[in-house]
């Protein structure tokens, strides 16, 4: 019988995002309810939890005197948490190491079973919600009757794999307490004055969708479960009381609910009373159009948005049926990025590279018809990786789906190592590199189109001529992308970037990063479109760059007058590009109306084009760099989502005598007055 206090320690180390970490949530979640539901909480002596990587020997030290450790992991965490407890076990046999969090295998297909004996130092596994679980663990121990103990595996003293069965999931959080407002992080703060906290909150817990690459819905799989309104609130004031500027909200469908935009209106209320939060980031409900719209517009005009991120994954209603995504509305998705579109808010859409269903065509179209339907600001491309709790993972659906897998470092897009020790255990994931209707081939393909959409749109080092191609000669944005991927080989820049592309691919198959990483370039990982843009304009090989380019797709222009608009376009895009050595504002004087209709297409309008001298003034003196690194820093990085790759530009003159439509040409009867559509 142990004599004294029980000594509880705990992880969940989170990534770092520019110096900045999280609070350890799930912990803080499980402390408190034991202080509040224990029958004696005074046993119990809680040493801080560690949050962030440190070096495998100090997280050793921190922990070696506690008689129960709790690990919460997940993918960027699992490899050292791992060692942490194998080296704590090693030291004492007698320690209780309990496991818990997504990435803790479900009682599926053998999975857990397979889990702990791989790795026998664990002596507990828990599934689920694990506040009621962890409470009469601790209660009873060390005493513990774990065949009654629910949402748990386990090895009985004969190497016997056993699991309990699951309680139903949590409807009532009033004996669930914040650990916010219980002062559970109080004591952590403290201790590291010099952190600057990010927060992850719930305000509701439940997902009802069932997207099978997710383990979010998977796990869950139910309706969703409301946290008072009052503990809502005060968690919001304690936030911005304590002066934490980015919240992660953790509900999988806000603006579900119709009290959701009050929580948005109270977060904005906050922001201007106390100067916190900074950024309120939530996951957009798959559906409900209107409460979404209402929601994410409310937090983009109070600045607590950066731009809405339209979750769509997929755009083919084959793939969308077998990831049982079909349910969501793509409709929703164009509707509300009309919406706003019209009201100036960015929007940015997600696409997964290598779902189950997908084909090269079905996702090359489905980029295409996005850009079409208006989508010009950014689409983010993230490969698809195997959760280990989704469904997705179940070995059914590998087989079924021909699902191949390569492990690779889980990085970030514009991450770095730079918070990790030198010794620090790197973690790992499961990128898919080819299914049944993605062969390996088609999947290389795929990976380099999306590249070079991202480099050539989305970078917008060419997006104003490709818009004019689109607009003036029908050619689809497909077609322009294979362009550039299958007829470039005669121009040497051309040709070395989609190298660079292709080998870029090669190499994630080989297990290497999905983001590119150089050092001298930020120390932090790129896109790889944005990696090849870098490149071209710190080589110098920028002007090179445009006159391969022009020659490349002047194919496409089928008259005089469409030739001179694009090579008017081209020269327009290539001095708006902001630079790291352009110090001096310019004048810019054009034939056409190439500007005006460009801004028309942005806002979803039609083109129409006419003959129009004007002069421009491009604004370079509004954004100064004292080298090529803060310029990295400040447009490409920073600036990606906020269209600060071009320049900002003012109209000087409007010579309206100057317009003349092109009636007296031979190409009259495309030009007369008519409508360019996107």
């Amino acid at each position: 019988m142990k004599q004294g206090k029980i000594k509880v320690g705990a992880t969940q180390i989170n990534n770092g995002f520019s110096g900045q970490f999280y609070l350890p949530y799930s912990i803080g979640l499980l402390y408190s309810f034991i202080l509040h539901n224990s029958k004696n909480p005074k046993k119990f002596d809680f040493n801080s939890i560690i949050y962030k990587r440190q070096l495998l020997d100090e997280c050793f030290s921190h922990l070696k005197d506690r008689d129960v450790v709790l690990f919460s992991v997940y993918v960027w965490n699992e490899k050292i948490s791992l060692a942490i407890a194998k080296k704590l076990k090693e030291y004492d046999n007698n320690k209780l190491i309990i496991f818990g969090g997504p990435s803790v295998p479900d009682n599926k297909f053998g999975k857990a079973e397979e889990y702990i004996k791989e790795n026998s130092f664990i002596d507990i596994l828990t599934h689920q919600e694990g506040e009621r679980t962890i409470l009469k663990l601790l209660d009873e121990y060390p005493h513990n009757n774990l065949n009654e103990t629910p949402n748990i595996s386990f090895l009985d003293k004969n190497n016997k794999y056993k699991n309990t069965p699951n309680l139903p999931r949590l409807t009532d959080f009033n004996s669930v307490p914040s650990p916010y407002l219980t002062g559970m992080f109080d004591k952590l703060i403290e201790e590291n004055p010099k952190e600057r906290w990010l927060a992850s909150w719930e305000t509701n817990r439940g997902c009802p969708f069932s997207c099978t690459y997710c383990d979010w819905g998977s796990a869950t799989n139910s309706k969703v479960s409301r946290m008072h309104l009052d503990r809502v609130y005060d968690e919001l004031d304690w936030f911005s009381k304590n002066k934490v500027e980015f919240i992660f909200c953790c509900d999988a469908n806000f603006g579900i609910l119709p009290r959701d935009y009050d929580i948005a209106l109270r977060a904005a209320e906050n922001k201007k009373k106390y100067g916190y939060p900074h950024v309120l980031s939530v996951q957009n409900t798959k559906n409900a159009r209107e409460r979404a719209y209402k929601v994410q517009k409310l937090l983009a005009d109070t600045g607590l948005s950066k731009g809405v991120t339209l979750a769509m994954q997929s755009v083919d209603p084959h793939t969308l049926e077998t990831i049982k995504r079909d349910n969501i509305s793509t409709q929703d998705y164009e509707e509300l990025q009309k919406k706003f579109t019209k009201d100036g808010i960015a929007t940015y859409t997600e696409f997964i590279l290598a779902l189950p269903g997908d084909t090269y065509v079905s996702f090359a179209n489905g980029v295409s018809n996005v850009i079409q339907s208006g989508q010009h600001n950014r689409i983010q491309f993230n490969n698809l990786s195997i959760l280990p709790n989704a469904e997705m993972a179940e070995p059914g659906n590998i087989k079924r789906d021909e699902i191949k897998t390569v492990g690779g470092p889980i990085v970030n897009v514009h991450g770095s190592l730079d918070e990790a020790p030198e010794d620090s255990i790197y973690e790992s994931q499961q990128l898919v590199i080819s299914t049944r209707t993605l062969p390996f081939n088609d999947w290389k393909k795929t990976r380099v189109y999306a590249s070079v959409a991202e480099f050539l749109y989305f970078n917008k080092i060419a997006q104003i001529p490709l818009i004019v191609l689109n607009s003036l000669e029908k050619i689809e944005f497909r077609e322009l992308f294979e362009h550039f991927l299958n007829n470039s080989d005669e121009y040497e820049t051309l040709k070395e970037i989609k190298k660079n592309l292709q080998e870029h691919a090669e190499q994630i198959a080989k297990g290497k990063s999905e983001f590119l990483y150089k050092e001298g370039y930020l120390d932090i990982y790129w896109p790889p479109g944005e990696f090849e843009y870098i490149k071209l304009v710190i080589g110098q090989k920028l002007d090179q760059f445009y006159d391969e380019l022009k020659k490349h797709y002047i194919k496409f222009c089928k008259s005089k007058l469409t030739k001179e608009i694009f090579e008017e376009s081209l020269e327009l895009n290539k001095k708006l590009m902001r630079l790291p050595e352009d110090k001096k504002d310019e004048v810019y004087e054009s034939n056409f109306n190439i500007l005006e209709n460009y801004h028309q297409v942005l806002k979803l309008n039609k083109p129409k084009f006419i003959s129009k001298k004007n002069k421009f003034l491009i604004v370079r003196t509004d954004m100064k760099f004292s080298n090529a690194q803060d310029w990295m820093r400040e447009v490409i990085w920073y600036g990606h989502r906020s269209g600060k790759y071009l320049c900002n530009i003012k109209e000087l003159n409007e010579t309206s005598e100057d317009q003349e439509k092109f009636s007296n040409t031979k190409d009259s009867a495309k030009f007369k007055g008519d409508s360019f559509p996107m």
